[in-house]
């Protein structure tokens, strides 16, 4: 009895996520699964994922030892959002640079720092050879992978806003996508660094879609598992749950790794910034004033995202008088703001705003008129029909309410991520009950799944910390 007590103690992370992990293993066992991936085009894409993710892992490395961090995630998110930010303060020089200009100011910058401040010339020499190397096999095999005759496109969003958006940005400038939007008052962080990663794997002159760019997320978000405070077998569990999850659903794996959807980047780097917010609330590192200025960029992502981040940057403020830095917060958004009002003065600030009657809304709440109450119902049985995904939020609520409730454990992060996870859940039940009413309710769980890595994370955490409580 105690053996198999002791045995269940050491394995408790797998038996728990073993029912996501089964589910796909099933789904996986095709006879036509193995031969489809010994095609040559599987192999080159897999080989270019592969080189792609050790590039920037070398990268990520780097900047984590240059910047001193305990993150590989969030290197790797400060580097990628850091040309974001250059446009957004910069806009009114940067408005008159290429995409590429820009790109080359930004890169020059990172290289300089790092080779003044460090003098690793060996771990240099290292990601300058990989990249060389990862840019060579694209090149030689452009062809098979921008190949797109078996691709399929899930929603008819990508084609008719986000595709234009991302080729805007790459083919001209940020400033001509910030003038141009396709979607009014649409933050541009997501598509920004769609087209980013784009330059970065093949530098091609015009935007073409390359699906192995998006499909980096997927390393990216391994990256932000081996973060966390676990040990190695805890880590290996959750790393394949969740590269299962993803690649046993068609659409979760379009949304998060393998379209222009923006979900995949914008739940990506929430979950980076905000599992690392409590640390860099407390550090007066350089790291920490790019932290809160980056940090402040996630403003102009997806309503959603946008509405919790700035609710963020006003409780950092609360903080002041323990950092400095928090100041740096708002930085981003209100240059936008003040771009906005100086080049666009009459377009709305908020994407989806321009017809909502704010008052005549909290009116509707306060007094529960012109609501379609049953549109709540039908979110949740729309969910409940992905049933992994299911099980892992039942998952977090489960061992997170317990320690709420039964613990009276209130770990910062942990509470920050839960109780944002469930505002989300509500602003999107509040927007389907009120003004979207009488709109399909289908595209309510790609607003659920912006918290995607939040609530993995927060499971995985919640998970192998409980068995280990005395």
């Amino acid at each position: 009895m105690k053996y198999i007590v002791s045995l269940f103690r050491k394995n408790y992370v797998l038996i728990l996520f073993s029912p996501i992990i089964l589910n796909a293993v099933l789904n996986f066992l095709n006879p036509n699964s193995f031969n489809n991936f010994l095609k040559t085009k599987n192999l080159v894409l897999f080989t270019s994922f592969t080189l792609g993710s050790f590039f920037y892992f070398y990268l990520s490395r780097i900047i984590k030892t240059f910047l001193q961090l305990d993150s590989f995630s969030l290197s790797l998110s400060m580097f990628l959002v850091s040309f974001f930010v250059f446009e957004s303060l910069f806009l009114f020089i940067t408005k008159n640079l290429s995409f590429d200009a820009s790109i080359a100011i930004v890169s020059t910058m990172w290289i300089s720092v790092i080779l003044f401040k460090r003098k690793n010339y060996l771990e240099i020499f290292k990601l300058t050879s990989i990249y060389i190397i990862w840019r060579f096999f694209n090149h030689f095999f452009l062809n098979t992978l921008k190949d797109l005759s078996n691709y399929v496109e899930l929603n008819s969003d990508v084609p008719a806003q986000w595709i234009g958006i991302v080729e805007m940005i790459y083919n001209k400038n940020y400033f001509y996508a910030f003038e141009n939007n396709l979607i009014e008052g649409q933050g541009l962080l997501p598509s920004y660094i769609q087209a980013l990663m784009l330059k970065i794997g093949f530098g091609l002159e015009n935007f073409t879609f390359i699906p192995i760019t998006i499909n980096l997320l997927l390393f990216f978000s391994i990256l932000l598992i081996v973060d966390l405070p676990l040990n190695s077998n805890n880590k290996v569990v959750l790393i394949i749950t969740f590269v299962f999850l993803i690649l046993n659903n068609n659409w979760l794996k379009y949304l998060m790794i393998n379209s222009l959807m923006i979900e995949g980047i914008v739940s990506f780097l929430f979950g980076v910034f905000l599992y690392n917010l409590k640390d860099n609330l407390y550090s007066k590192k350089f790291s920490s004033l790019l932290f809160f200025l980056f940090f402040g960029s996630l403003t102009l992502t997806k309503n959603f995202v946008s509405l919790l981040s700035i609710g963020t940057v006003v409780i950092c403020l609360l903080f002041l008088k323990k950092n400095k830095y928090v100041l740096l917060g708002p930085g981003v958004y209100a240059f936008y703001l003040i771009y906005q009002k100086i080049y666009l003065p009459n377009i709305q600030n908020v994407a989806y705003t321009s017809e909502i009657d704010f008052k005549d809304l909290f009116f509707d709440f306060i007094f529960l008129r012109d609501l379609n109450l049953s549109n709540i119902s039908n979110i949740f049985k729309h969910f409940t029909t992905d049933i992994p995904s299911t099980y892992l939020i039942f998952l977090f609520l489960i061992f997170n309410i317990f320690n709420f409730l039964v613990k009276n454990k209130f770990e910062f992060t942990q509470t920050f991520i839960f109780v944002f996870v469930v505002v989300n859940f509500l602003l999107v039940n509040l927007l389907y009950v009120s003004y979207w009413r009488n709109v399909e309710y289908e595209s309510s769980y790609r607003y659920i799944m912006n918290c995607f890595h939040l609530i993995f994370i927060s499971t995985g955490l919640s998970v192998s910390n409980f068995v280990n409580r005395k």
